[in-house]
């Protein structure tokens, strides 16, 4: 789901902007018992949020937090669009995702890849069942 769509930005700032919306979002999914893999994505520079991962990590953590509680597991997967001459620290947005425990990969295809694969690994555990 794209939350940059004019269905969640209309008379709203963007998600990159304000993370608000992707906060509230990402503690929905993980109420959800059909989700298992939650993909983000992050974007750097000088008209983005000043520490889009900072913002984010605490709904992050509830959510997993939350899908443990409940008996299942949430998998967070993110890539970061970015270099290191951004003003939010390329490296330590890195770092702030994955002490939360979100694998990160440095492009979206990269980590549209992984979930396939991790969804795929699910898929095949839920039919050994």
């Amino acid at each position: 789901m794209d939350m940059g769509t004019d269905d969640f930005t209309v008379g709203k700032p963007h998600p990159m902007i304000d993370s608000r919306l992707r906060c509230d979002r990402i503690l929905a999914e993980g109420q959800a018992a059909q989700v298992a893999i939650l993909l983000l994505d992050f974007v750097l520079g000088y008209n983005a949020s000043p520490d889009p991962a900072g913002e984010l990590v605490s709904a992050i953590k509830e959510a997993k937090g939350g899908a443990k509680k409940r008996g299942g597991s949430l998998s967070v997967v993110a890539s970061i669009c970015g270099t290191e001459g951004d003003p939010q620290s390329f490296p330590q947005q890195v770092k702030v995702l994955e002490e939360a425990g979100v694998a990160v990969f440095p492009s979206s295809a990269q980590a549209a890849r992984f979930c396939a694969l991790l969804a795929a690994s699910l898929s095949e555990v839920t039919r050994a069942k």
